[in-house]
């Protein structure tokens, strides 16, 4: 019985993360879960076979962080798992009749947590990005964010579990299922009319494709310069220029940038480009928007920032813990910044910055359209670079806000206010080439239910799934003390 249930245990965590590495296979979440929940129904302490399945699971889905560190893989896979564990130690509190609707409500709120837990707050591979090529579902996620189709995923899965372990055809549960499903498709149809492109506007894009083990490189800084100047050259020179995260070579110093501002006047774009610039001692991953005569408009410097890849947290306690950089510990931004540009507002959202909802939220309420600058090239190309896509594809339509991306080694184009994709290609791929990419960027001013509101509503959902919890748990009490009373009584009577 073990070993049956350690191979459902892994099978599930296969099949679920194949639908993160190969988009063509998203459908797979539909049903990948399915053997995971059988073993909740059947064994009374399922922590461990979810905490399996879980760690096969990542192992699957973030394979690509082993590029930048071994070790740092490994952690983030236990500790990514050990939330699955969490949700099955909770789950089982409840009475199982209710697991159709409370197993999905317990492990969204789980999924909130990891991705707001502070400092290690991770929110990539959420259950509900697998389906992000599929427009006609998604666009609920305008209200409830992405995790609302994580809750109809686990949902579905529950139910098809549910009616396998007790052998019947369960109407009450096939129909909420179904409900769930009516509500995302109807929702989707009547948004997919809804939304209009407005304006649009000329954005350019720039994918340099400069590898990772160059970019650092003093001997390779000419080379690059040349590379980007020249790339920049054929872009559109009445659109707005992106070039990629950290895109200039080597540490800008802002007090001596006489060669990053003749560049810039080479070029004659207004261009915005990342660059990792050195003030007060200090090192920041940041933004620059510089116009067609070198004049410096804004900056805007990362604010959250990559735990043990851009800093480490809690440095005099791990103050043995190297960094994954080259500088050493970055400091973070301390406040957003709205660009202008053409009577537009902008915003820049740096690397995985996409992966919180609520930044992304409170640039999009003061913004026309969001960019997001991004490498990617430390992590060897796809599955990164599509996953990291499917996060600013929902971010799009969670907030109904167009977002370009520029990448240095790819994906780079943009995804409109409906969640379509528009990617920058070059002999039909999208990774791993040079090029630049000419856009005209829908633009849409009706922002959505969810940029306002954001998650709130499952942080009522903790407080629902807790009162359910205690109260189940006060009867529970009450039940066994009346039948322990009873059989005194009974007792007491012989």
């Amino acid at each position: 019985m073990m070993i049956t249930n350690l191979f459902l245990s892994v099978l599930a965590g296969f099949l679920s993360a194949l639908s993160f590495d190969l988009p063509h296979f998203s459908f797979l979440m539909w049903f990948s879960l399915a053997p995971l929940f059988y073993i909740f129904y059947k064994v009374r302490r399922p922590e461990g076979y979810f905490f399996i399945a879980a760690v096969t699971h990542y192992a699957v889905v973030i394979f690509w962080l082993s590029f930048v560190t071994h070790l740092g893989t490994s952690l983030a896979i236990v500790y990514l798992a050990l939330y699955w564990a969490i949700f099955a130690y909770f789950a089982k509190f409840f009475p199982k009749k209710f697991s159709v609707f409370v197993l999905p409500v317990l492990w969204v709120v789980m999924e909130f947590i990891r991705e707001n837990v502070p400092v290690l707050g991770f929110g990539w591979a959420i259950l509900g990005y697998s389906q992000f090529k599929n427009i006609f579902f998604i666009q609920i996620a305008d209200i409830f964010g992405v995790k609302f189709i994580s809750l109809t995923i686990v949902a579905i899965n529950v139910i098809i579990t549910y009616c396998l372990y007790t052998r019947k055809i369960l109407v009450k549960q096939i129909l909420f299922g179904l409900i769930l499903i009516a509500v995302c498709i109807g929702y989707s149809a009547y948004a997919l009319n809804r939304y209009k492109a407005g304006q649009r506007f000329r954005i350019s894009v720039v994918q340099p494709n400069i590898p990772q083990e160059l970019k650092w490189s003093s001997a390779a800084r000419p080379f690059i310069i040349s590379k980007m100047l020249n790339l920049g050259k054929r872009t559109e020179s009445n659109s707005l220029v992106i070039y990629p995260e950290a895109s200039w070579p080597g540490v800008l110093d802002m007090q001596e940038n006489g060669t990053f501002i003749k560049w810039a006047r080479d070029l004659g774009r207004d261009t915005i480009i990342g660059v990792v610039t050195k003030e007060e001692g200090r090192f920041y991953n940041a933004a620059i928007f510089v116009d067609k005569n070198g004049n410096i408009k804004g900056q805007y410097r990362k604010i959250r920032l990559v735990p043990f890849g851009e800093y480490v947290p809690w440095r005099k306690l791990l103050w043995f813990v190297p960094v994954f950089n080259t500088m050493g510990d970055i400091s973070r931004g301390r406040k957003e910044y709205i660009f202008k540009y053409n009577n537009k507002k902008f915003g820049i959202l740096i690397c995985f910055e996409d992966t919180f909802p609520h930044l992304v939220s409170d640039f999009a309420r003061k913004c026309d359209f969001l960019v997001n600058i991004t490498n990617d090239a430390w992590f060897k190309g796809n599955p990164q670079s599509t996953q990291h896509l499917s996060v600013m594809a929902f971010r799009a339509v969670e907030n109904r806000i167009s977002i370009v991306r520029s990448a240095n080694t790819g994906i780079s184009g943009y995804v409109d206010f409906l969640g379509r994709i528009h990617s920058f290609k070059k002999s039909g791929r999208e990774v791993f080439v040079e090029g630049v990419g000419a856009f005209s960027l829908p633009l849409n001013n009706k922002r959505s239910v969810y940029s306002r509101i954001g998650d709130f509503p499952y942080i009522f959902l903790v407080l629902v799934l807790f009162v359910h919890l205690l109260y189940y748990k006060r009867n529970k009490r009450k039940n066994v003390g009346r039948r322990t009373s009873h059989i005194n009584k009974e007792l007491n009577g012989r």
